[in-house]
């Protein structure tokens, strides 16, 4: 039986540092409170994880970029043809709602997300991305880079790149 999508919400996200994350931003134990512990995606050059947290590198170092998000009861096919580079990891969770967090001070703009019932709060999360290589030289005329974030409930497993067409996903696998 094919997944059900459960929500779906589309929104501009500030962020800084080429990073932002899904998480429980008042989690004291969170990378973003620490000096130096984000993690670094070197397998998939676009997601990367830390227990209750994934990060996310962009190419834009400091603006906005549109972030979709949604969650499904059961994995969704992947979109591989629409988008640049896609990444799946798997993260724990032991809380029902979350959000992405964009720059660090600013926990207003957050986009909340309600998370599907889980077993044993495991979920997987898939970054589809699409204009990221355009980073800090974007004109006002190229397009504003997207990620399509999807999170259901599974079994934890390996991190896994489905697709890797951009430069800067390149620049993370083989630099971080």
């Amino acid at each position: 039986m094919p997944a059900t999508m459960l929500a779906h919400t589309t929104g501009t996200l500030t962020i800084e540092d080429n990073t932002f994350s899904l998480g429980d931003r008042n989690d004291p134990q969170s990378p973003l409170y620490h000096v130096g512990a984000l993690p670094s995606p070197h397998v998939t050059g676009l997601l990367a994880t830390a227990p209750g947290f994934v990060a996310v590198t962009c190419g834009v170092h400091l603006g906005d970029i549109t972030i979709t998000t949604e969650t499904w009861d059961g994995p969704p096919e992947p979109d591989l043809a629409s988008w640049e580079d896609v990444a799946e990891v798997s993260v724990t969770w032991s809380i029902a709602e979350i959000a992405v967090c964009g720059t660090e001070a600013d926990g207003a703009i957050d986009i909340p997300i309600t998370l599907p019932p889980a077993a044993n709060g495991s979920f997987r999360v898939r970054d589809s991305v699409r204009h990221r290589d355009a980073g800090e030289d974007r004109s006002p005329n190229d397009p504003q880079e997207h990620h399509l974030i999807q999170i259901w409930p599974e079994t934890p497993r390996q991190d896994e790149l489905l697709k890797a067409t951009d430069n800067t996903g390149t620049l993370w696998r083989t630099h971080s």
